[in-house]
């Protein structure tokens, strides 16, 4: 490989590598969630759009539990889990809307299976602090790929000069 065709390529590879990475990091930053699993069944949850979204698998095959019913103890207080279309289940997510740390005991029955689960759900102090952050990282993050770029194509033009001068 030529050292054209070399420093192109590993300046392109850098900037490929920045991409996919940042989108992921910056929408995680600021959503609350949990895991929890059993060796029947795990369970996460994330808030979003004022909604807590379940997702229920069989922790074995990762196969979807689909007409479970999903009971949710806060502090005593029990909150009922609505299976939805697409599979996951939901509640409303205003219990969780104060910044807090909230212990959650997870009641699962699949059929004649059932369990106990039991997760912390975590809620920053600051969300949208960390949404800013999580944005100027991704700005950040473009800017550097756009200057790989840029770079890449700089070197490119420069050795094409130079070979074409040698000739």
């Amino acid at each position: 490989m030529t050292p054209l065709r070399t420093t192109a390529a590993a300046l392109a590879c850098a900037a490929a590598l920045l991409f996919p990475a940042l989108p992921a990091t910056a929408a995680d930053a600021v959503r609350p969630s949990f895991e929890a699993h059993s060796e029947l069944f795990e369970l996460v949850g994330r808030v979003k759009d004022g909604r807590l979204t379940l997702t229920l698998d069989r922790w074995a095959s990762n196969e979807p539990v689909n007409g479970a019913q999903i009971e949710i103890d806060l502090n005593g207080r029990s909150l009922v889990a609505e299976a939805q279309a697409d599979g996951t289940y939901a509640l409303d997510a205003a219990p969780f809307a104060a910044p807090a740390t909230y212990p959650l005991t997870i009641t699962v029955s699949a059929g004649e299976e059932s369990d106990l689960l039991a997760a912390d759900l975590v809620v920053a102090g600051d969300t949208a602090t960390a949404a800013d952050a999580a944005a100027a990282s991704t700005t950040l993050g473009l800017g550097v790929a756009a200057a790989l770029a840029l770079a890449a194509a700089a070197a490119v033009a420069i050795l094409r000069r130079r070979k074409g001068e040698a000739a």
